[in-house]
């Protein structure tokens, strides 16, 4: 797999990352500027809080396409499919 970019540094890829919590073990990217503090796993980017993963709150157009598959989830049980 690829890193991802930062979506801070458009420019630069990721390096992967290991941290244990006591809520769960996450693996991902994290941005390699020392300031940044950026990350990504597979639940997407977040910054690193105490110790602890903390995510934006997401937009509404980022919630669209999950609204979407729920509309067409809806719309494909009426349907039968």
């Amino acid at each position: 797999m690829k890193s991802p970019s930062c979506d801070r540094h458009k420019n630069l890829r990721m390096v992967p990352f290991f941290v244990e919590n006591p809520a769960r073990p996450t693996r991902g990217h994290a941005c390699p500027v020392p300031s940044c503090g950026r990350f990504h796993d597979a639940e997407g980017y977040f910054d690193m809080v105490g110790g602890r993963p903390v995510r934006a709150q997401k937009s509404a157009k980022e919630r669209a396409p999950s609204v979407r598959e729920e509309i067409l989830k809806a719309i494909r049980a009426m349907a039968g499919v």
